[in-house]
């Protein structure tokens, strides 16, 4: 079991607000708007796991700095701490936990954090009991399997402002994405309709059907490889005999499987080493010298055109400077110049005292000119040498080429075979590599009776499991459950004088919903009409669901939170008729019946607007917070400005 002993806001201020709660009993808060009560649901769901703090804007976001809940086990107790998200976050992963058999509620929030929220889930999941489990996806189905845990639990365990007079949806978060789907997944385990055993059933279930498809495939492979694999096995033997490697006088018995493959596997052991390759080995050599000569060859070619045009480029620019010379030479110019600076360089006459300023450069040239042409004349021998040595080179290559050539013609005269005995290794190699891979598929079909055996024992299995989860059992299971559910549903409906109660109200499990079965056609519950049927059927749900899991011992925390049950009647005793209240009276003495038969497996919380005047009601009431001085957040923690809005 898992009742909530105590919840616990510490405030930024330092101070600490602690609200008691009586284990196994209903526990009633009443108070006006505006005081705090939908918080306190959300508070318990946040400190219980949740992944978002849905505590409302307003005094209690603004003051608090940890929420705390200390949990009541059979045997012992866990205290949970979570840290109030700052304004512009949802969450924090800040979460302190400390169990014990008598545990003190610290008095200040000096906490390190020792979880993040995950573990807290996965911590209560355990401690409630909820074993390893998972809802297996029906086939042809995409959405992935799921393992019930506490958050799965806790839809049984609130009703707010919101849900509890809501025709269209039963459970809580059931408005959300997904949610239905998780309760449609989750229920049957919560019930014991699915238990662990059955799970681990299903599972190999699973399991040995899928192996058995895989097993079923290979063996259809099996024969399908071995039925058309005697044909090819014959046309292999076929092919051996032409290429050599089976003496065509080979007798093959073509009816005998393994005389066939016998002969295969000999000749898979073929090996091209073991064959003569005279002159082959020779040939290869000289065609590899061949290429490299003829690669030295082409690369001279290169050379020797590169050194031909630098000659002729000389010889053009020597022509050029003979040219000129000659030309000097008609007109006597190096035999009469004179280079005096006082005489011109042209005519010869004394210039006296007058200079020509460029004399110097003329003579410069002209000496200069009369160098460069001794220059070519002395360089033209080296580069003709040079040429020389290329052409020789290239001449000696090519005999050299010649004479490979000579030789591989040579070799291919002495040996006209060596082209057929290449294309026959090949056709060799071929083949031999078609009988491996045919030897290779053929392994597949050597067991094919330890593969009929595999099959026959999974087939074996799978009907004892399937039987072990027979879908009539299942529906057995389930059908009982929901009978169970349903006939408290019915008693209470009448009890409460629910719309229909003369007939039969049911669980349907499918639709999420509960269902009025009339003789002419079932009704469903946003159909029934009137807030007070909304408010009785979630009542009469709950509590049925509840007493189902006591009896079965599931793993559901055993306490229910109600936020304003009474909102579809009125507010205030003083300001309404009596017949309304007397409405509201006997809703509060039915859940208060309902708890007491439970014998302190149940907790119930309710906040409310309602304050009955009688007895039993308000022994039920643990804080009153109708007068100003009480609410969830102790005025002196804040200004006393105008309330702000916490409350739905």
């Amino acid at each position: 079991m898992m009742q909530i002993k105590e919840l616990v806001i510490y405030g930024l201020n330092g101070k600490v607000r602690h609200l008691p709660f009586r284990l196994g009993e209903v526990n009633i808060i009443t108070g006006k708007s505006k005081s705090g009560k939908s918080a306190v649901g959300s508070i318990i769901d946040y400190c219980l796991g949740g992944g978002s703090c849905n505590i409302a804007d307003g005094i209690v976001r603004d003051n608090a700095d940890w929420y705390g809940l200390l949990l009541q086990f059979k045997s012992e107790q866990l205290f949970v701490a979570r840290k109030n998200p700052s304004a512009d976050q949802q969450s924090t992963g800040y979460c302190y936990v400390e169990r014990g058999i008598d545990l003190t509620i610290p008095e200040k929030c000096d906490f390190v954090s020792n979880l993040n929220y995950s573990g807290l889930e996965e911590l209560l999941s355990g401690m409630i009991g909820i074993t390893e489990n998972l809802h297996n996806t029906p086939d042809g189905q995409s959405r992935e399997s799921l393992s019930a845990n506490i958050r799965h639990a806790l839809f049984y365990c609130f009703q707010n402002q919101y849900e509890i007079a809501s025709p269209e949806i039963l459970f809580h978060r059931q408005q959300e994405p997904f949610i239905p789907q998780a309760i449609k997944d989750t229920l049957p385990y919560f019930l014991g309709i699915v238990n662990d055993d059955s799970l681990a059933l299903e599972h190999e279930r699973k399991t040995l059907s899928r192996q058995l498809v895989i097993e079923k495939r290979r063996l259809d492979e099996s024969l399908s490889l071995r039925g058309g694999g005697l044909d090819r096995a014959i046309s292999l033997i076929s092919e051996a005999k032409e290429v050599g490697l089976l003496s065509n006088s080979t007798v093959v018995d073509y009816d005998n499987y393994e005389a066939i493959k016998s002969i295969l596997t000999n000749v898979d052991d073929w090996n091209p080493d073991s064959v003569s390759t005279i002159g082959v080995d020779r040939l290869s050599a000289v065609q590899s010298e061949l290429a490299e000569c003829e690669s030295e060859l082409e690369t001279l070619n290169l050379d020797i055109e590169s050194a031909q045009s630098y000659v002729g480029a000389s010889s053009g620019y020597e022509n050029a400077v003979k040219h000129q010379t000659v030309r000097l030479q008609s007109i006597g110019l190096f035999e009469q110049l004179d280079f005096s600076p006082n005489r011109c360089p042209l005519c010869s006459n004394d210039m006296g005292e007058k200079q020509l300023p460029y004399v110097m450069a003329i003579k410069n040239a002209i000496v200069a000119l009369n160098k460069e042409i001794e220059n070519v004349d002395r360089e033209r021998p080296k580069i003709r040498e040079y040429l020389n040595g290329l052409e020789d080179s290239r001449q000696r290559l090519r005999e050299r080429i010649q004479s490979l050539r000579a030789e591989i013609d040579g070799i291919y005269e002495q040996n006209k075979n060596a082209n057929l005995y290449r294309d026959l290794m090949a056709r060799r190699a071929k083949v031999v590599g078609r009988i491996s891979l045919w030897l290779d598929s053929m392994k597949l079909t050597d067991n094919y009776e330890g593969k009929q055996t595999t099959i026959a024992l999974l087939e074996t299995r799978l009907r004892e499991v399937e039987e072990l989860l027979s879908k009539d059992d299942l529906e057995e299971r389930k059908a009982s459950a929901l009978n169970r559910i349903s006939i408290n549903l019915s008693v209470w409906a009448k009890e409460l004088k629910l719309e229909h109660s003369d007939n039969p109200y049911r669980l349907d499990m499918n639709k999420v919903t509960v269902i009025v079965d009339k003789p002419e056609r079932p009704i469903p519950l946003r159909q029934l009409g009137s807030g007070a049927n909304w408010v009785g059927v979630h009542l009469t749900t709950y509590l049925a669901l509840h007493k189902f899991f006591i009896d079965a011992k599931r793993p559901v925390p055993r306490f229910v939170f109600v936020d304003q049950p009474s909102q579809i009647y009125f507010p205030s005793e003083r300001e309404e008729k009596n017949q309304d209240w007397a409405l509201i009276r006997a809703l509060y003495n039915f859940v208060l019946d309902r708890v007491n038969e439970f014998d302190k497996e149940l907790q119930l919380i309710v906040v409310d607007h309602a304050d009955l005047t009688d007895t039993r009601f308000q022994n039920a009431v643990i804080e009153d917070w109708i007068p100003d001085e009480n609410f969830l957040i102790p005025i002196d923690w804040y200004q006393k400005t105008e309330i702000e809005t916490d409350d739905n």
